[in-house]
């Protein structure tokens, strides 16, 4: 007699939710569901739920990376064992609100919190690796953009408020510096997060042909291949990654559930042991 089914794997829940497995491990990672730096993933019914509510935001229009900030905001006000599943959590008007549930805990009514941005195209970006901002990019640039240099400021200012203006920007400043691979690294992860996993490969394989040392550009297309199920692509990207960037903690993390999706469990321990390092 079969047991009751009381787990399931990030590709499992992936499958069931309609998300990106890049984005069940980033909500993992993050803290949302299941227990960081577990390989592999064991997440419960309770997962699922939680989950779903990301599923329904993204869903919205919201943007994924969007999403996982404001739920890791949320969650920092529960109690110790409450969780996110226990919440009625929806967009409405620009917002994501948050009805209480049957909680002994200060949250209760309604908590809104603000999206100053218009809806944008449903995304499904997941783990993509973002480059480092400069602390300049939350200023909107004080002339009509001229520049490639311009036109990047402008795309970094609008990625969260408008996700399709500022694909156009950076469409913009590659045409005046189509040498540029930060933005073609940063246009990939719009294109990824906006559901167009070709069109983000396209743009990380650009940047890879430019500076083949690029660390960044290996680990996010390392992601595309593992969502795409592409497995030995996805390891080859993801060692490159480790040979430039010793230091890169997801890549670890990535290769571990793939070596233990395939059966290679020494290869996953010994990835998820540099992780847990890395991560300390």
């Amino acid at each position: 007699m079969r047991g009751v089914w009381t787990s399931y794997s990030a590709r499992h829940a992936a499958q069931l939710i309609g998300l990106p497995e890049s984005a069940i491990r980033s909500c993992i990672r993050d803290g949302l569901v299941g227990t960081p730096g577990t390989v592999p993933a064991q997440l419960t019914f309770r997962d699922l739920s939680a989950l779903r509510t990301v599923k329904a935001l993204v869903d919205a229009g919201l943007p994924l990376p969007r999403v996982r900030r404001e739920l890791v905001r949320i969650q920092l006000t529960l109690p110790d064992g409450a969780s996110l599943a226990e919440l009625t959590i929806e967009a409405r008007g620009g917002q994501v609100l948050v009805r209480g549930g049957q909680l002994d805990a200060p949250l209760c009514g309604q908590l809104a919190l603000p999206f100053d941005f218009p809806a944008a195209e449903p995304g499904c970006g997941g783990d993509l690796r973002e480059l480092p901002r400069p602390s300049e990019a939350a200023m909107p640039p004080a002339v009509a953009p001229a520049t490639a240099e311009q036109w990047m400021a402008r795309a970094l200012h609008l990625e969260d408020r408008d996700p399709v203006a500022a694909i156009d920007a950076y469409r913009r400043s590659l045409r005046l510096r189509p040498d540029c691979t930060e933005a073609w690294i940063n246009l990939g992860r719009m294109f990824a997060e906006a559901g167009d996993p070709t069109a983000a490969r396209e743009c990380f394989s650009s940047a890879v042909e430019l500076d083949p040392g690029d660390a960044t550009a290996h680990y996010n297309l390392g992601v595309i291949a593992q969502d795409a199920c592409k497995e030995a692509d996805a390891i080859a990207h993801y060692r490159r990654a480790l040979e430039i960037d010793p230091r890169l903690a997801e890549a670890h993390y990535n290769l571990a559930t793939l070596f233990d999706q395939s059966g290679d469990s020494r290869a996953a321990i010994r990835h998820i042991n540099e992780y847990r390092k890395l991560t300390r």
